[in-house]
């Protein structure tokens, strides 16, 4: 459009200059010289008529002859200026089509190539840097956490999130509630399919739900070890069978049954571990989801090819669909400066978890984008109360003054000002963005704030003025700057006596040992931010979860559990959720520490739309490469 308005701009100054012409043919040679130059290059007939105008000038007659000869002088100016002016003018007239016509070309091209600079390039092959890919295959298994974030690579579920709205979708199945809210029917979407070609019926709907509840028939024990018990925990019987698309599912009287099972429960193909074991199926994991495992080498790299026979298309964006890229290669690179380094040397094109220290210098970098996401998890450190920590049986994290100190001790928004983006948020146990989650006019006043001297008050009132030891266990590489903050976090707690041996581990280690509940001391750990705070309370805060560490049986917590569990008013279980969240921080149940901001890094020629959730490893699926 501006090219456009140029030339027409142009066009309409030129048809002025007939009448310059004019003019000039009637002033002499300066004139003559003027149009030409206003005109640009003429061909050799002008110049031709210049010359003879210049001439006529110089062979002119006294001052007698002129005036009796300038009428007829003045007639010819006037002809051989309106000739010339004519003659410039066709030549203009004759350009300007195929000027236009080029400029129009010219428009036409760069318009193709911008919208091909927004095409998908479907052959492009994605590396992202990881920090670590060990464990096996079986995403059911202990041990194996790592790779449940690549859970929605490769393992489908029943329910998900839509990613606009935060509400429980439909994915591989749906569910209706039935006879007074004890029984659930999955209803089974046709179309999905293992990536044997094996198709997913509710045979395989039964057999996840009893096998990650630990039944298996199939062994000679009966049972099977998964560790995520607590995802159906609410289910109440046997399950069966209606009809291939079809599941019968009793459970506890709880609203958040059909959320716990459909959207955390990845599912497993019967037929084949049936047929190859536990063990062998930990080694080949076939799945069903959008990507099918081409490659796993333990430490080195975990490769993908898009299934271009996923059922869930490209028309429904807001969820888990068919991918655009054809391969994803998780390349394993333990240190961040190596997954950086990475993508600087073109080895790779994506790197989820950065420091924002090393990344904050690419924000105006050409060729690259710094990923900036709301972080996934609030970070928590769980002390034990379970377990006796000493000889004489004592536990000093059973005394809420010693967990009050360690919250005081601890100067959280030094730690993510310094440490991370200084964009963080302090967390209170149920996220900000889930359902019930204190907001900040809410949490503000009840807030621990830093205050050192308190926290030593409080230590001698609870009765240790001399400190004591502890064991306290973090992660290394899974998670930006837990390293660091764990080691802060060490330093502060020392200063208040609370002397601590930090031991950081890799998550899938770190995570096993957790769900053992029999290690006393710290643990830090995370929670998340689904928008239904349910996987957090079924794991971390509910009296026998999976990984609840720190129950206080005296505080009330167990019983808001349970209330909103069979609460199934929308507005009744918020106010229920609302007050467990204060319940959890004003117990100080845990030591809090922030909810996160990710950062990370990616080639530019990369679209990464998570529609405003965190890019992270279990959100590969949603890469597009563009054509560049």
């Amino acid at each position: 459009m501006t090219e456009r308005n140029y030339w027409q701009r142009m066009r309409r100054s030129r048809l002025s200059r007939r009448a310059l012409l004019r003019a000039s043919g009637r002033a002499g040679v300066g004139a003559a010289g003027l149009a030409l130059v206003g005109c640009g290059d003429d061909d050799d007939d002008s110049a031709t008529q210049v010359q003879q105008q210049q001439q006529t000038v110089a062979q002119a007659q006294p001052e007698q002859q002129e005036q009796q000869a300038a009428p007829a002088q003045q007639q010819q100016q006037d002809q051989q200026a309106d000739a010339q002016a004519q003659q410039v003018e066709q030549q203009e007239q004759q350009a300007a089509p195929a000027q236009q016509q080029q400029q129009d070309q010219q428009q036409a091209v760069a318009t193709t190539d911008s919208a091909r600079a927004g095409d998908t390039d479907w052959e492009r092959i994605v590396t992202v840097a990881v920090p670590n890919a060990v464990g096996g295959l079986d995403v059911q298994a202990p041990g194996n956490y790592t790779l449940k974030w690549n859970g929605p690579l490769h393992f489908d579920r029943l329910l998900q999130y839509d990613l606009v709205t935060r509400e429980i979708v439909p994915h591989v199945g749906n569910f209706e509630w039935i006879e007074d809210f004890t029984a659930l029917i999955w209803h089974i979407n046709p179309g999905h399919a293992w990536h044997d070609g094996t198709p997913l019926t509710a045979e395989d709907i039964k057999f996840s739900i009893d096998r990650a509840a630990g039944a298996a028939a199939y062994n000679e024990s009966g049972t099977y070890e998964t560790g995520i018990a607590y995802i159906v925990s609410a289910v109440n019987g046997e399950s069966s069978v209606v009809d291939d698309l079809t599941l019968r599912l009793p459970v506890n009287t709880d609203v958040t049954a059909p959320g716990s099972v459909g959207t955390t429960l990845p599912l497993v193909p019967k037929h084949l571990i049936e047929e190859i074991g536990d063990e062998a199926y930990n080694r080949e994991g076939l799945a069903s989801g959008p990507f099918q495992l081409v490659n796993f080498e333990p430490d080195i790299e975990v490769r993908s090819a898009r299934n271009d026979n996923y059922p869930i298309g490209y028309e429904d964006l807001n969820r888990i669909h068919r991918p655009w890229v054809k391969e994803i290669v998780q390349s394993v690179r333990p240190e961040p400066v190596a997954r950086l380094a990475a993508i600087q040397a073109g080895e790779a094109d994506v790197t989820p978890s950065l420091e924002w220290e090393l990344v904050q210098e690419f924000i105006d970098e050409p060729g690259f984008e710094v990923l900036f996401d709301p972080g996934c998890c609030p970070h928590t450190i769980f002390p034990n109360t379970l377990v006796p920590m000493f000889e004489d049986g004592s536990n000093p994290y059973r005394d809420i003054r010693v967990r009050q100190a360690m919250n005081h001790a601890v100067d959280v928004e030094t730690i993510y000002t310094t440490l991370a983006t200084g964009r963080e948020q302090r967390a209170y146990g149920i996220g900000t963005r889930q359902l019930g989650g204190m907001q900040p006019e809410q949490s503000g006043p009840l807030t621990m704030e830093y205050d050192v001297e308190k926290a030593m008050q409080l230590m001698d009132a609870a009765g240790y003025a001399d400190g004591f030891e502890s064991d306290f266990y973090g992660t290394a590489g899974f998670f930006a700057w837990t390293d660091q903050i764990a080691l802060s976090v060490q330093q502060y707690l020392d200063v208040v006596g609370i002397r601590t041996n930090l031991q950081l581990d890799p998550l899938p280690d770190f995570r096993a040992r957790m769900a053992q509940r029999d290690v006393p001391g710290l643990h830090y750990y995370f929670t998340n931010q689904s928008p239904d705070p349910f996987q957090v309370i079924n794991a971390e805060v509910a009296a026998g979860g999976t990984l609840s560490v720190a129950e206080y049986p005296e505080s009330g917590i167990q019983e808001l559990v349970e209330a909103q569990r069979s609460e199934f008013d929308p507005a009744k279980r918020k106010q229920y959720l609302n007050e467990l969240a204060q319940l959890i921080y004003t117990n100080a149940s845990w030591l809090f520490l922030f909810e996160t901001v990710g950062t990370g890094l990616m080639r530019d020629d990369l679209e990464w739309d998570m529609k405003g959730n965190s890019r992270d490893y279990g959100g590969l699926w949603g890469i597009r490469p563009l054509v560049t």
